[in-house]
């Protein structure tokens, strides 16, 4: 063709290619605008759980909102879905190939297998671009069997650079580690996995999780495999997770390695989760060390020492903590080291029981902070004798915190393998004096309270069934709750109720009117809104995901509009695990007077950082969120992710329960 002619030809083409109209136009990008009245309409339509209107979107020209009404299902979980979900695996774009496959495995229906098999594209597998294959493989992890599993393993067509496939297939492992579902093959595979240096160090750490995450694992053929990765790794992540691991032991072998890495100048995080595997060897062996660790210059480290000894210590050494406890002007780590040496004293220890409890009492006395005495007070739930002045304290403090860290201590003790000895030959009636004192707190209607006390009668170890001659207080006590905001307390009356009738499994009351998202928020706010977190620790920013989780997001910016987290206290920190905030009370209990629904779509807890909203189940979300030390990809799924902190790490990492949130700034950038 000679160049005048191939010039006509390009022109030609532009021509015809202008003139086809807009709608005939095949598009092939996902572009979520969180402002499309489009995105809107579905997001609506999911948070209000309109199924059959969702699945009007799935069959949308437009991919955009074919993958948002997918993704809508991975947190509205309707079978009724499925067909149409399953069509969407051999849709021409990966994007929505993919979201639906993850949509399918959080419905989580075993009949849906084949079609996440038949979904599989063989002739992809060396493509550049795998993600719909390496979704379905994540999928298969949520629904399949353990044969599935173990042929999973031997697939031996993937190289070390099929990133996304091999990412799938661990992640279907670690899935199925979840469910319980382990065998020595794929232990071993594991191990294998993680040993290969040259893979992509994501793959390497879910083979990591997939060893630490089994409550029970037999890992006796590969303990030492697994002691020698750890000490050689180079990626904290990778090697806390190994750390946890070796809790599958009790190797003395394996103790002394995991002693020596405690001197080593490592990441705490690796330090805390050494100490929290080495509860599960020889205490006499550890000893030293741990009382060293006790004024380790890492609060996480110290606290996390202490709580050791709560689970492995010595009775006999209990003057030794004792004394720490004394001499430490941190109460975080003071209350944790009592609490510890109730646990460990047996009830005849009355003299050691009866100073320890002066000490703490004393402290209680001195306190100015309530946080403080809260804890305090939470420390004496191993010590049944104290229950007589707690009763006492709470009867002449209003204040709430502290009211219900006295029903928590009690409820506890009512449990404690302490009690019987403690109150020989009288047990009875001073349950019942705890007994009548809980029931005059669940008739205030506080939900605190209320949720816990419904709780400890549903525990038989508390012996509170025996004492209850008619359940109407527990019917008066739903009657002063409100649902939706006070959902979770409400769930555990019925399962209080329950118990008293002989009930297993009990119908529990849901929360089907949600909060929707101000929408108009929109109008302000876009993709490049982040927050400015200041605290008395310092300040972090969080990354907001609007395009991902608009609900929650739209949810934090209307409460930070509100100045609501202003003052707001961490409640909680689990180190090297979550710090988290939000509680309007200060003790984990309270929220507004609504719930939102979950965000569950593909995001993934896969660094330190991210943010996520506090749950008791899907669509109990309100005011509470917590920013994770490390990875936990356990929450995936199960927990709405909305964030990342992009600066300031080293304050979250600093942040310890009382530490206050001062101010939220909202920056568009």
């Amino acid at each position: 063709m000679k160049p005048f002619e191939l010039c006509i030809l390009f022109i030609s083409c532009l021509l015809l290619h202008s003139c086809v109209p807009e709608s005939k136009k095949i598009l092939t990008e996902v572009e979520i605008l969180p402002s499309d009245p489009k995105v809107i309409s579905i997001g609506t339509h999911q948070y209000q759980e309109k199924t059959d209107s969702l699945l009007k979107y799935l069959s949308d020209p437009n991919p955009t909102y074919r993958y948002i009404a997918a993704r809508a299902f991975a947190s509205h979980q309707d079978k009724k879905a499925l067909d149409s979900l399953y069509s969407l695996l051999n849709d021409p774009i990966v994007k929505v190939r993919s979201i639906s496959a993850y949509a399918i495995g959080q419905i989580a229906d075993a009949s849906s297998q084949d079609a996440l098999i038949a979904g599989f594209r063989q002739t992809d597998t060396m493509s550049v671009d795998n993600q719909g294959n390496s979704s379905i493989l994540h999928a298969l992890g949520k629904i399949g069997n353990l044969k599935m599993a173990n042929q999973m393993i031997t697939a031996d067509n993937y190289r070390d650079t099929d990133t996304l496939l091999l990412l799938g297939r661990i992640k279907s492992l670690f899935q199925n580690t979840l469910r319980g579902m382990t065998s020595p093959e794929i232990t071993q595979f594991c191990i294998n996995t993680i040993r290969k240096k040259q893979l992509d160090n994501r793959i390497r750490l879910y083979a990591a999780h997939c060893l630490s995450r089994p409550t029970e694992l037999d890992i006796d053929k590969i303990k030492f495999q697994i002691a020698e990765a750890m000490v050689e790794e180079t990626d904290p992540h990778i090697k806390m997770t190994l750390a946890s691991a070796l809790r599958h032991t009790d190797d003395k072998e394996i103790q002394a390695t995991l002693l020596t890495q405690l001197d080593l100048d490592i990441d705490y995080r690796v330090k805390c989760n050494i100490i929290k595997t080495l509860r599960n060897y020889s205490y006499i062996e550890s000893a030293e060390k741990m009382i060293t660790l006790l004024t380790d210059d890492n609060n996480h480290v110290a606290l996390t020492a202490a709580e050791y000894l709560g689970d492995n210590g010595s009775k006999d050494d209990v003057s030794l903590y004792r004394k720490y406890a004394k001499d430490t002007v941190n109460w975080q780590l003071n209350t944790s080291l009592y609490k510890s040496i109730f646990k460990l004293l047996p009830y005849y220890y009355s003299k050691t029981i009866n100073a320890t409890r002066w000490q703490v009492q004393q402290a209680i006395r001195t306190e100015v902070d309530t946080l403080a005495i809260s804890h305090y007070i939470q420390s004496m739930g191993n010590d049944p004798g104290s229950y007589d002045y707690l009763i006492n304290y709470a009867k002449d403090n209003p204040n709430t915190t502290i009211r219900t860290s006295v029903t928590a201590a009690l409820t506890q003790m009512l449990a404690s393998d302490n009690f019987n000895g403690t109150f020989q030959g009288f047990i009875k009636f001073h349950k019942r004096k705890i007994y009548e004192y809980l029931l005059q707190e669940m008739a205030t209607g506080d939900e605190g309270m209320t949720g816990l006390i419904a709780e400890a009668i549903a525990d038989e170890k508390t012996g509170l069934l025996e004492l209850i001659d008619s359940t109407q207080f527990l019917f008066d006590a739903i009657d002063k709750l409100k649902v939706p905001g006070q959902i979770e307390s409400i769930n555990a009356i019925e399962r209080a109720i329950a118990k008293t009738r002989g009930v297993n499994n009990p119908t529990l009351t849901v929360a089907e009117s949600t909060k929707l998202p101000n929408w108009a928020l929109l109008d302000k706010y876009n993709t490049n809104t982040n927050v400015i977190v200041k605290t008395n620790k310092g300040v972090f920013t969080i990354q907001l995901y609007l395009e991902e989780a608009p609900g929650t997001v739209l949810n934090f910016l209307e409460l930070i509009e509100k100045d609501f987290y202003d003052d707001k206290i961490f409640h909680r920190v689990v180190s090297n695990f979550v710090i988290q905030t939000g509680s309007p009370r200060g003790d984990n209990y309270g929220g507004m007077d609504y719930v939102i629904r979950s965000d569950l779509g593909p995001l993934e807890y896969s660094d330190q950082g991210y943010v996520g909203m506090a749950s008791a189940g899907n669509d109990t979300e309100s005011t509470q969120w917590f920013v994770t030390h490390s990875p936990t990809p356990h929450l995936n799924g199960k927990y709405s992710l909305f964030g990342k902190v992009i600066e300031g790490m080293d304050v979250v990492h600093n942040i310890m329960v009382g530490d206050k949130i001062l101010d939220i700034i909202i920056s568009n950038n």
